[in-house]
């Protein structure tokens, strides 16, 4: 640092962790590194102590800092005393200690920070105001309202969802909730993105589900409904009732699944068929919850791509007697199903002409009269019951491929021979 001091060089970035310093002796020594950091116009500065009394009000007051990591140890207050910092422009805090005025005093002080970053830190946070700020990260703490008129990203994770004032619709938005997610997270969700008519994108992470009663929803809610263009949900576990009151809080256009777990895919499309299927989902006169969804995408844990049911519906299971998707689409042409589980047993469509079956579980019969393409892969042969005296059928296209080859497969073939 001597050799900085000396020759006046210039730093962009000055690091110092808590390594450094083992007692209370190495204070001073500290302080040194500081101040030639700051006289010689560092950047970046980031500081990791626990006991160290951090100069704070020295360090904001240095002309050329734009940008302040700290972690672990800060001031009790900054009530007293604070600079005007007109050069910082991002500032993260994390593992402190914060009363409910220390975040405030520094944006006050600071009128011209565009990103903040809150993480792990405990104490009271009752709220944020700031006319510069367009991106804020709150991870694993509450707060009860944030005021920022140009905020342009909110990634936000904790118990509760904040009050929202004044908000850009192209926002970049991510909520996630780290515990109690029942029925009044949801009614805050909704809440929370009433502050627009529609929103571009939103993401939001659930690390688990508590029970969710759908009577405590508020289904006669008064305020407009919010519209989100396209909802990413990353959940690992859900109960019956997490579609339902995801659909309410929301109602998506498009919607991008993520889990690790197969069977959460699976339950969730199962309880969207249902509710497309019936009536549960209305509210007296209202439009169903689900009635603005166009397209849903599911994603594994590596972010790949599941395959889609006929670009509408994700990876399910069919299960032979259930009130299928079929049925209640009347006029489909075209349907797909490509690595799904299950045993699917029957397909019976008067409309359909386009079917594609690759590697499902069990497809016993397909009554299909109009079907003029079939491609279909798996370990035994279907019946077909299809118009055989049909004119279309002289062009009709048949794919038959096989996974489990032998003398009985052949002598299914010979019997669907049209």
């Amino acid at each position: 640092m001597e050799r900085y001091r000396k020759g006046k060089i210039p730093i962009q970035k000055f690091e110092l962790l808590e390594t450094f310093a083992n007692s209370h002796e190495d204070f001073p020594l500290i302080d040194k590194w500081l101040d030639i950091a700051l006289q010689n116009g560092v950047k970046h500065l980031f500081l990791n102590f626990k006991s160290y009394p951090m100069p704070i009000l020295r360090i904001l007051a240095a002309k050329s800092l734009r940008e302040l990591d700290v972690q672990g140890s800060m001031p009790d207050s900054l009530s007293s005393g604070v600079v005007n910092c007109k050069s910082l422009r991002k500032l993260s805090l994390s593992h402190l200690r914060l009363d409910k005025n220390m975040v405030q005093t520094i944006l006050n002080s600071c009128p011209f920070i565009v990103s903040l970053i809150l993480e792990y830190c405990t104490g009271k946070l009752q709220k944020i105001k700031s006319d510069s700020l367009k991106v804020l990260k709150i991870h694993h703490r509450g707060i009860e309202e944030i005021d920022a008129p140009n905020l342009v990203s909110l990634d936000y994770m904790g118990s509760q969802i904040p009050e929202l004032n004044k908000i850009a619709r192209d926002s970049k938005i991510r909520l996630g909730c780290i515990n109690n997610l029942n029925a009044a997270w949801f009614c805050k969700l909704r809440k929370f993105l009433s502050n627009l008519s529609s929103w571009s994108h939103v993401s939001l992470k659930f690390m688990n589900c508590c029970e969710i009663k759908m009577k405590d929803l508020q289904m006669d809610h008064i305020g407009s409904t919010p519209r989100v263009d396209v909802l990413n949900v990353d959940i690992q576990w859900m109960n019956q009732n997490f579609v339902d009151a995801l659909l309410w809080s929301c109602h998506p256009r498009r919607l991008n699944l993520l889990s690790n777990i197969t069977p959460t895919i699976t339950h969730f499309i199962d309880r969207l068929v249902f509710l497309t299927n019936s009536s549960h989902s209305t509210s007296h006169k209202s439009l169903p919850w689900h009635s603005q969804l166009k397209e849903i995408k599911a994603f594994d844990g590596k972010n790949q791509s599941l395959q889609l049911i006929n670009g509408e519906l994700a990876k399910r299971t069919l299960m032979e007697g259930e009130k299928t998707l079929l049925n209640s689409c009347p006029l489909i042409v075209s349907f797909s199903l490509e690595h799904c589980s299950g045993n699917l047993g029957k397909i019976k469509s008067d409309s359909l002409k386009v079917l594609n079956i690759r590697q499902h579980g069990s497809t016993w019969e397909i009554d299909a009269p109009n079907l003029v393409s079939l491609d279909y892969l798996g370990s035994q042969i279907p019946e077909l019951k299809i118009a055989r005296e049909s004119t279309q059928l002289e062009h009709s296209k048949i794919i038959l491929e096989c996974n489990n080859l032998n003398a009985s497969w052949f002598c299914k073939l010979e019997e669907v021979s049209i």
